[in-house]
This record gives structure tokens, sequence and C-alpha cells, in this order.
């Protein structure tokens, strides 16, 4: 039997799981869920409750479709005082104010988005369709100054940065808690609502999208990841006469500009950089200053934006071959990677946001039979393609590259 009981906040009544995670007093919340089994519905009550206790509330969602829910459910909630004017809506930023409190509901697929603002009770729906850093570098910040609260919820994505937090907090189970429901378990999910839901699903799908499982990588580009990343970060003096490559992926609003540097006589990366919203010509000043650094030749992606800074940098005596990628040339060069990978044949720098772009990586088979591969929508690729291209460069003979 069900244990159902009425928030006294919304006024809505909730099934046990919901109740469970909502009064729990953990400061990390992470809530493995099923879909249509009540989890949005759950954050949204948790999120009025810290609206009415004075606490900044920030919500952030990978869709503006989440988004909109979350801000509908909100706007009910509260309706009253709204049109009382006691409580401040703003429709455009999504903002409710009542001074002592507020809530804001942002579509952040780029967690750039969300920079400079500040929150006390932080929520991030569909974690796992979001990039990692939303959480690692633009999140955790905010919470420092008083030691807020944060809420992950999402249907899982097999094994990516999702599964990771998740772990954490089961591992925990005290600051960081983890929870796990499936569809089934919201019962007020009708019988014919589920099965319209499940009615195309494969098996895989299923255990995912329904009963909320964390699926191995199987179908994944990558294996081995987490016997290869397993370094931290070197320095030149240990690598003195080695000869060092580096790959490159631009970037610069929505997507990271990340250097890989890697060393072909040990077989391994020796340093990442990662960064974006900044200049193109300090980004190449940035990159120069690197490649002096560690004496380094290279690959840099040469599409749209990449020519140009290319062309600088063999100006300024960088010794860098450029790379299109393409339709055609893009899955030899990830295979290449993938292939070394399976085979051990390099270590890596160990990093979060590196690993979870690797574990989510795809691959898929269009109607012609040839394969693409890309991340999944709402996460990068960045890390995977400068370590492609740094692997690229490795195999190429010194005299390959261009000198300026």
């Amino acid at each position: 039997m069900e244990v159902l009981g009425r928030d006294p906040t919304t006024g809505l009544i909730l099934h046990d799981k919901q109740l469970d995670f909502i009064n729990d007093t953990a400061k990390r919340k992470v809530i493995c869920a099923g879909r249509r089994s009540g989890k949005t519905t759950g954050v949204s009550v948790l999120a009025a409750r810290g609206f009415v206790a004075g606490r900044r509330v920030l919500y952030a969602a990978p869709t503006q479709e989440q988004t909109d829910q979350f801000w509908e459910y909100e706007k009910k909630y509260f309706y009253k005082d709204i049109a009382t004017r006691n409580i401040y809506k703003n429709e455009v930023r999504r903002v409710l104010d009542r001074g002592k409190g507020r809530i804001k509901a942002k579509t952040a697929w780029n967690a750039e988005t969300m920079r400079g603002d500040y929150a006390d009770l932080m929520f991030f729906e569909e974690y796992a369709m979001m990039d990692p850093s939303a959480w690692n570098e633009v999140g955790a910040p905010m919470l420092l100054d008083n030691d807020g609260d944060v809420v992950f919820m999402s249907t899982p994505k097999r094994r990516n940065h999702f599964h990771k937090v998740y772990l954490k907090a089961v591992a925990d189970g005290v600051r960081w808690k983890a929870w796990h429901f499936t569809s089934h378990d919201n019962p007020y999910l009708s019988g014919s609502a589920l099965e319209e839901i499940t009615g195309d699903m494969t098996d895989d799908a299923y255990r995912q999208e329904i009963l909320a499982e964390f699926l191995d990588n199987q179908g994944a580009v990558f294996r081995n990841i987490a016997a290869c990343c397993t370094l931290t970060s070197s320095s030149p003096g240990k690598h003195k006469g080695h000869r060092i490559v580096f790959g490159i992926d631009w970037g610069k609003h929505n997507d990271f500009t990340v250097v890989s540097l890697f060393c072909t006589t040990c077989g391994e990366e020796v340093q990442t950089d990662r960064f974006n919203q900044i200049d193109y010509r300090i980004q190449s000043g940035r990159v120069k200053a690197l490649a002096d650094r560690w004496h380094a030749s290279g690959v840099a992606e040469s599409n749209a934006m990449g020519e140009p800074i290319i062309d600088q940098l063999q100006a300024e005596g960088v010794e860098v071959n450029g790379f299109m990628t393409t339709a055609v040339s893009k899955p030899p060069l990830i295979e290449d990677i993938a292939l070394a990978f399976e085979r051990e044949e390099a270590k890596w720098i160990d990093d979060p946001i590196g690993n979870a772009e690797l574990e989510a990586y795809e691959r898929k088979v269009g109607s012609t039979g040839r394969s693409s591969y890309s991340a999944p929508e709402g996460m990068h690729d960045d890390t995977v393609i400068a370590k492609a291209l740094a692997w690229k460069a490795a195999q190429m003979g010194e005299a390959e590259f261009r000198w300026a």
C-alpha cells in the first residue's frame, strides 16, 4: 500500500517515493527515476518549500519544454499571491520574488548561461543530458558562500557523469544521498498511459527509461576508460628530450576549446587545457604558450574559425597541421583512438569531464550503413576530439608537420 501525504505548501498529494526525498535533510540529493515517475513534480514541491522559507532557488534544465513545465508548476502553486502582487512575477526572466525568497527557472543546455547567478538551493533537471560542467565548474562555486543544497534528478543515460554522482551519493549516504524509483512506482500513472509510453520501446530502452537502470556501455565507442585514464597532469621537466604533440578542438561560446598534450615517448597524456568565452586572438596566444612550454607540435581542427587561428600560429612559429572534420574524415579519426583505448596502448589524464565525454560518446549507423560519431544531445565532445587529434599527431612523423 502506497503511503500518500498532502504537502502543506502546495496542496499536492504526493506518493511515498516523492515524500522520501523531499523530507530528507541531505545537502546533495541525487534522484534516478523513470519517465513520468513524479520526479519533476516532487522537486517542484521542494523548490516551493525553499521559496517560502526565504531561499534563493535556481532551477536549470537542458530543454525549454522542461523549464516550461517547472515554471507552470510554480506559478500554479502561488497564483493567489501573484494575483494580489504579494509575489512579483517576471514572465520573461522566469522569476518569482517575494523579497525574502526567489525562484528562477533557466534553460541551461549551455552551462555558461548560469554564470553570474546566485542560489542556495539548486536543481539540475535531466542532469544526464547536461554538460557535467553545469555542476563542476558553474553550480558548485555558487553554493560555496553558505553551503547551499543541490538536487540532481534524471533518467539515466547509460553510465555517464550522472552515473558518477549517483554512485557518489550511494557511497556517502549522509551529505550525499541517492534515490531510485521507476515509472511503476508512480501510483498516479495509469496503466494505459504507461502502455502508451512503452509501446515501441526496445528492451534496453525500457530498462533505461522506465526502470531507470544504468545500462552497461556495451554500445559505447570507448572501452577500458577506467584502465586508460589514470594519470594526473605532468610537467615539461619530467619529459625533457621527449617528443610532445598536441591536439586542439576549437570553441568560443557554446563549445569549449580543448588542448590535449601527449608524450609520444612515454605514450601518455601530460596536460590538458579547457576554456571558452575567450577571444580567438587570446586563444592562439594561450596555445602558443603551451606549445612553447612543451616544445610541442600538433594537429588542430581547421573547420570554421580554426583555419585563421592555425594560420596565426604557424606565422608565430608553431608547428601545427590543420584537420578538416567531415563526415568522411571523422569516423577513422575516432576509430583510431577508440582502438587505442581497446588495446590500452596509451594512458590519459583522469578528468571527470573528459571521462564523462568518453563514456557518453555515441556511434550511429545511417541508412547507407556509414557510421557517424558524436556526443549525445546536450553534451560536448571537445575533449574527445582533442584527444583524437593528439593521438593522430602522435602517429605522424616529425617531418609531416608544417613549419612557418
